[in-house]
């Protein structure tokens, strides 16, 4: 299934990611009559925030790779925190019925946090495993080439 994932084209993945990323904006930014009233148990709202910012963050380290580099994780949850707190603001001065709640943006938050750090556990558990994605071969200035696969990068000496 992993392999899978990750034999997916760059194009669809960031096409996947700014669809959901519309998604989450347009969910946050709706008029505040057209928001189903679902109360499943208290705080549930609180959950569906922080599982909308934890599928965008998922979403945005596959669509990047960002197992390659762990700053990558850094600047996504970075990222996603950042556009909870806009969504948050413009519900403040949209004037749609909708509040800025400080709480909503811990939940934001706290979901980002998660999806980083389940993203970063499948993808060191799918590397410990040795069946990464595609394999490409890439040079260097030192006269190397590099047998390239996610997560991981084997050194083969010519000449």
């Amino acid at each position: 299934m992993i392999k899978f994932l990750f034999s997916f084209p760059r194009w669809l993945r960031v096409l996947l990611s700014l669809l959901y990323l519309g998604i989450v904006a347009g969910l946050s930014l709706m008029p505040s009559d057209d928001v189903p009233d679902v109360q499943l148990f208290a705080g549930f709202d609180k959950l569906v925030h922080a599982c909308m910012y934890f599928g965008l963050t998922i979403l945005a380290c596959w669509t990047f790779h960002a197992e390659e580099k762990r700053i990558k994780i850094f600047y996504l949850v970075l990222f996603s925190v950042t556009w909870g707190f806009m969504m948050e603001l413009s519900q403040l001065e949209m004037k749609i019925g909708r509040a800025f709640e400080w709480t909503d943006e811990l939940s934001n938050s706290i979901g980002a946090l998660l999806g980083a750090v389940v993203y970063a556990w499948i993808a060191l558990t799918y590397k410990k495993e040795g069946t990464t994605g595609t394999t490409g071969t890439t040079g260097t200035t030192e006269g190397r080439m590099e047998n390239v696969k996610i997560g991981k990068c084997e050194n083969v000496k010519i000449g």
